[in-house]
């Protein structure tokens, strides 16, 4: 099963993951970012437009997360 995780307290807060979202997946509320990982997204280009990993992908069965980038990997 795969979820996305949003980290807040890395999130800038730039809106790229809104603005790439085309089924309300993301969305901006009250100054938050919500994420909801039902929509059929296109999760793994919502988190590579990220610039600083705030959101991936994480794989219950295996248990990693995927990120754009290697210093952020478990």
């Amino acid at each position: 099963m795969t979820k996305i995780f949003y980290d807040e307290k890395i999130c800038v807060r730039c809106l790229a993951c809104v603005n790439e979202s085309e089924f309300d997946g993301v969305t901006y509320e009250r100054e938050r970012i919500i994420i909801d990982d039902t929509k059929p997204e296109d999760w793994e280009n919502i988190c590579a437009i990220c610039p600083v990993a705030a959101i991936s992908i994480w794989n219950w069965e295996f248990g990693i997360r995927n990120y754009k980038s290697e210093s952020y990997k478990l």
